[in-house]
């Protein structure tokens, strides 16, 4: 555009220069139509551009620039822009160095969601199908059927905002079908805007049924199938199986037309049919039946005594039958005849404990379920016997009476005969044999009793009767034993019925020596001290209890000795030496003897007992070095006493002597020696030097030793040692050293040496 300015000066005009500009008009949308359907992306045109800007397009007064032109080279444009699916108000403006127009008017295009790309059929239990795809998220989608059986409709269903999609619909009967699908979105003014149809065709087959079957011997067929069809089963050379079965709500069932038993993969084909159509293909089993448990319909003999019961009970014709019990784990194979088993085992079973028994049938190659059954025997209830007391004996109120042929488990009561009641009872027997009950406090009469064995309710015949008299029985003589030994000072004692009164007779004396000794609650009696005269007697003793008498016991022979002597001298754990005096008391004209207690039948000595009852004894203690004990024992011509209690004496090494040469003696070569020892083998070295020997192996006995030098001995002053070995053997010990007193060795006389 040119233009140029006038103005008035003086009544005259005056003319600028001109001055030529452009203008930015605003762009007008030509095409497409507005209200016309578009796809996603199209292609705007218009005219009124000015050359040398690009026409930009939004919506309505948004911000956002959908597309733009190029350079444009006229006023015409074109501007491809891409938008959302629905209703959507576009304008345009042109820009020109970041000039911009003001905006056009509004053009509306109704904008298509695009083409569906695919549809997924899934065939679903009861006759339905799944539709499901990809599509326009907040779009709806519409399946439609164009041919097929049936009038079925598919619901409309709305797109996800994942973009997924899925609709299930009913009542589809096999067949070939066809569809056609779009998906739709708003308008904005109560339509809709339909994408391009997608076109899609489907076979729906009538399905396999599935099958399982019951493991009985008539087995029943059932699965699944397709509803209104009619499922049919055949063996595998044509014949039926069982009766065809209608699918009812998706679920079919039949029993085969026959008892099968036990069965190892016998094949079974079968499909369903429905308005002249058969499902792909035959589905085809194998089916095994494993024999049922067998039946355990009987155990007898269970109380006959044998504790080996036969059993009973039905199985499959022809299977092989086999039992096993608790108590082992052998199998036992059973007698089969028909459909009947039977079993009795050789080895009996325990009785009064419960057993297990379990049997297994193998049919069809296959190993049954186990029928287990309890079972316990009862054990045969021996009749008791009597062992004690012995038939027609005479027995005191306290008594236990004893026999055999008891049980474990078992209790033995015994009855009295005679007044027809219960006398005493064992308890529990633990163990089979001998069984034992105490009766005590029984009145002194005669009895007669008869023994029963209880096993839980059951009980045995009756035992044979065994009699016998309840008296006052003899007490019995303890102290002293019979042929035994009792110190002249001591008391006479025993057993007998508590309460009692015991009297005691001496032979040879007529009157009792001792009378009314009660026997206290523990059956124990005890005279007070006596003394009696040392020599060989007899006892005989008597109990009186409620004022009945008893026997006298048979004469007890024993003998009278002197009482054990006592120690005081050394005193208990002293330090000794060899040569000891050892003293005490006893009793006056006994003999004591000193011994050790580890060889109590050699004396180390022996001493009169004096009139004011002391004794000593000088003793020689050869033994080794260290703590022994000292006893002494009391004689009385051909009657001894128990050793006294031991005292322990502390005893130092045995110490020998060197006598010989003499202290300060003048002695020559050879020089002679010699002193005193107890009996073994001696060695003599120099007192300087311990491994010179002057001489070895000299014999010592009882009246010492003696011996020459083997070597010769310097001149001048001079000391040997001596020590021996006494005993030998493992009891042999070594003495102390013995040094000898300072001797004076000169010079032998010319000629007279022999080394």
């Amino acid at each position: 555009m040119t233009v140029r300015s006038r103005y008035l000066f003086e009544n005259k005009y005056y003319h600028s220069d001109p001055l030529t500009f452009r203008v930015l008009g605003i762009p007008v949308i030509t095409a497409p139509a507005s209200g016309s359907q578009q796809n996603q992306t199209f292609t705007l045109s218009g005219n009124q551009g000015l050359i040398g800007a690009k026409v930009e397009i939004f919506k309505g007064l948004g911000t956002t620039k959908f597309g733009e032109s190029g350079v444009l080279t006229s006023a015409n444009w074109t501007a491809q822009v891409t938008v959302d699916p629905g209703s959507q108000s576009l304008v345009a403006l042109q820009n020109h160095s970041g000039k911009q127009s003001p905006r056009g008017t509004l053009r509306t295009f109704k904008v298509l969601p695009p083409k569906l790309t695919s549809v997924t059929v899934t065939p679903l239990a009861n006759a339905a199908l799944r539709f499901s795809g990809t599509g326009y998220a907040d779009a709806t989608v519409d399946v439609t059927k164009v041919s097929g059986p049936g009038s079925q409709a598919v619901p409309p269903v709305k797109v996800s905002d994942a973009g997924t999609w899925q609709v299930d619909s009913t009542n589809w009967p096999p067949g070939q079908y066809s569809f056609k699908a779009t998906q739709k979105v708003s308008d904005e003014n109560g339509g809709w805007i339909v994408s391009t149809e997608y076109t899609f065709s489907y076979t729906l087959v009538l399905p396999a049924p599935t099958v399982s079957h019951t493991g009985d011997y008539t087995p029943v067929f059932s699965g699944t199938g397709y509803t209104g069809a009619t499922v049919v089963l055949f063996n595998q050379g044509g014949s039926k199986v069982a009766p065809d079965a209608r699918v009812s709500g998706g679920r079919w069932s039949s029993t085969a037309s026959e008892v099968w038993g036990p069965t190892w993969k016998r094949r079974v084909q079968l499909r369903q049919e429905l308005g002249g159509q058969t499902s792909e293909g035959w589905v085809e089993i194998e089916v095994s039946i494993a024999p049922l448990a067998p039946d355990i319909t009987d155990i007898t003999g269970i109380d006959d005594g044998q504790y080996s019961p036969t059993f009973k009970g039905t199985c499959w014709g022809g299977a092989e039958v086999k039992l096993r019990f608790s108590d082992t784990s052998l199998d036992f194979p059973a007698t089969v005849s028909g459909n009947q088993w039977t079993f009795r085992r050789g080895t009996p079973f325990a009785a009064d404990i419960t057993h297990t028994v379990t049997v297994t049938q193998y049919a069809a190659g296959q190993d049954s379920p186990a029928a287990t059954r309890a079972f316990s025997l009862e054990r045969f209830i021996p009749q008791p016997v009597f062992t004690a007391p012995a038939a027609g004996s005479e027995v005191g109120p306290n008594l236990l009476v004893k026999g055999r042929g008891g049980i474990a488990g078992g209790k033995i009561e015994l009855h009295d005969a005679q007044f027809s009641g219960l006398v005493g009872a064992s308890d529990s027997l633990i163990a089979d044999g001998d069984w034992e009950v105490q009766l005590n406090n029984l009145a002194f009469r005669d009895f007669t009793l008869y023994a029963l064995q209880l096993m839980g309710e059951r009980t045995s015949e009756r035992s044979a009767v065994r009699s016998f008299k309840v008296v006052v029985l003899p007490p019995e003589i303890e102290v002293p034993a019979p042929d035994g030994t009792l110190p002249r000072i001591a008391r006479i004692s025993g057993k007998g019925l508590p309460r009692a009164t015991v009297d005691v007779w001496l032979q040879g004396v007529a009157e009792p020596i001792l009378t009314g000794i009660r026997v206290d609650i523990d059956g124990l009696w005890q005279s007070e001290v006596i003394t009696l005269e040392i020599g060989r007697h007899s006892l005989r003793a008597r109990q009186t209890f409620q004022g009945l008498p008893s026997k006298d016991t048979p004469a007890q022979a024993f003998r009278v000795v002197p009482l054990a002597p006592t120690i005081e001298t050394p005193v208990d754990a002293v330090p000794v030496g060899r040569g000891v005096m050892v003293s005490g008391f006893g009793h006056p004209g006994d003999t004591v003897a000193v011994a050790l207690s580890t060889a109590p039948q050699t004396a180390l000595g022996r001493a009169p007992v004096l009139a004011d009852r002391t004794w000593s004894v000088a003793v020689e203690l050869v033994v080794a070095a260290g703590d022994h004990d000292l006893i002494a024992i009391a004689s009385s011509g051909e009657f001894h006493s128990d050793a006294s209690l031991p005292r322990k004496v502390r005893v130092g090494p045995y110490l020998p002597s060197i006598d010989v040469p003499a202290p300060s003696r003048w002695v020559t070569d050879p020089v002679a020696f010699a002193g005193k020892g107890q009996p073994g083998v001696g060695e003599l070295v120099s007192w300087f030097n311990p491994e010179r020997v002057v001489a070895r192996d000299i014999p010592v006995t009882a009246n010492g030793w003696q011996i020459d030098a083997t070597i010769r001995l310097p001149q001048g002053g001079y000391w040997v040692r001596f020590r021996q070995v006494i005993g030998s053997g493992g009891s042999a010990i070594h003495s102390d050293w013995a040094d000898s007193r300072r001797f004076e060795v000169v010079p032998s006389p010319p000629g007279s040496s022999r080394y």
